[in-house]
């Protein structure tokens, strides 16, 4: 009796782990799928400065990964999609897989846009309407899809 428990508690636990791997693999596959595939037409992504700043991010990251540029604080120009040339930008950094614009830079404060990449958990909404800051910056609201003004005095 025991032993026929023991092997109905094990199939049990046997299909919840192949259930578990299976459904892991299948969202694996559907993320790279999301990811690999162009943007929607339809969606702002597809154009605009998050597009500029997910291409700028991109390029610069294939060209570390391809060993034809070492990892750097900043992202060089060379990088910088038209649209981000268009902000006439002092210096543009990655921060929490975002792209940070910094249009100018006096007495250690840094403005300019933080532009949210759709693939970043983290957001740039807290304390809109206060001067709390996060990780140096204080976010004022958007200024078109996923696009803050930011101020920040913590500089890197």
């Amino acid at each position: 009796m025991n032993d026929q428990k023991m092997t109905s508690t094990s199939h049990f636990t046997c299909r919840l782990r192949w259930f578990a791997m299976a459904a892991s693999c299948l969202l694996v596959l559907a993320l790279c799928g999301c990811m690999q595939s162009a943007a929607d037409p339809g969606s702002t992504f597809s154009k605009g400065l998050q597009r500029s700043a997910w291409k700028t991010l991109e390029d610069y990251d294939q060209a570390v990964l391809g060993g034809r540029e070492k990892m750097r604080a900043e992202i060089p120009a060379a990088y910088w999609q038209p649209d981000i040339q268009r902000l006439q930008p002092v210096k543009v950094y990655s921060h929490r897989v975002n792209l940070v614009v910094v249009q100018s830079l006096h007495d250690g404060v840094e403005r300019g846009k933080y532009i949210n990449l759709p693939v970043s958990s983290w957001l740039p909404v807290a304390h809109w309407f206060s001067n709390k800051t996060q990780d140096g910056f204080v976010f004022r609201p958007a200024v078109g899809a996923g696009v803050y003004h930011f101020t920040r005095t913590a500089v890197r």
